[in-house]
């Protein structure tokens, strides 16, 4: 059975619940293509120039322990600056936004990051936790020092051997929230919509030349 989402009360994160929600940007996509690959892809960040408009560059700062140092994997614990573009006519302006992966479930590996009562009360997540791939980071360093508390999430569910379903969602909150709200909130919602159309396009390229 498939929950309609977004919920129509909202979406919430830990880190931001949707009662302290200032500004959410969502998206989704069906991709046929493995959920496994379309995960491995975006965790791989070393991808990224390949196929992300939005974030074509990002920094490692730090693994933690048992990851090699130079890898380019998003692990829970990995500490990353996404230097964005906002505007793809300036695609050298970049907006450097520091990471933490705060979560990585999967269904071999899955995780208690969201509590079961949570799961079974709230429409955001998908609460099969064998039936999906989860990964979510939340704002570090500078932007926290100035107000702003963000954390966005990324599910990919199967939906059969070779298809799945992409849902990802950012909640914002803080004072600063509302200065990005203001600026960029069309933005996000058309780049939150371009980033699963260019997840799609290179899971599906890559997936046909594995047939």
């Amino acid at each position: 059975m498939t929950t309609k989402w977004p919920p129509a009360n909202g979406l919430g994160t830990p880190t931001v619940p949707r009662e302290q929600a200032v500004l959410v940007s969502n998206a989704s996509k069906l991709i046929n293509a493995p959920a496994s690959l379309v995960f491995d892809i975006l965790c791989d960040t070393s991808t990224y120039p390949d196929w992300n408009s939005f974030v074509p560059r990002v920094t490692i700062h730090s693994q933690p322990s048992g990851t090699p140092a130079d890898s380019p994997k998003l692990v829970k614990g990995t500490s990353f600056t996404y230097h964005v573009v906002m505007n793809a006519a300036k695609p050298t302006q970049e907006q450097p936004t520091q990471l933490v992966v705060t979560d990585v479930s999967t269904p071999t590996s899955p995780s208690n990051y969201i509590s079961s009562e949570v799961l079974a009360k709230d429409d955001s997540y998908t609460a099969d936790l064998q039936s999906f791939y989860r990964i979510s980071w939340k704002t570090e360093g500078s932007f926290v020092a100035r107000g702003l508390q963000t954390e966005r999430f990324h599910e990919i569910i199967e939906r059969g051997d070779k298809e799945c379903e992409v849902r990802t969602w950012e909640v914002m909150g803080g004072m600063l929230a509302y200065t990005v709200k203001w600026f960029y909130k069309d933005t996000l919602a058309e780049k939150f919509w371009i980033w699963c159309e260019e997840l799609k396009k290179v899971s599906e390229d890559k997936a046909a030349k594995q047939v």
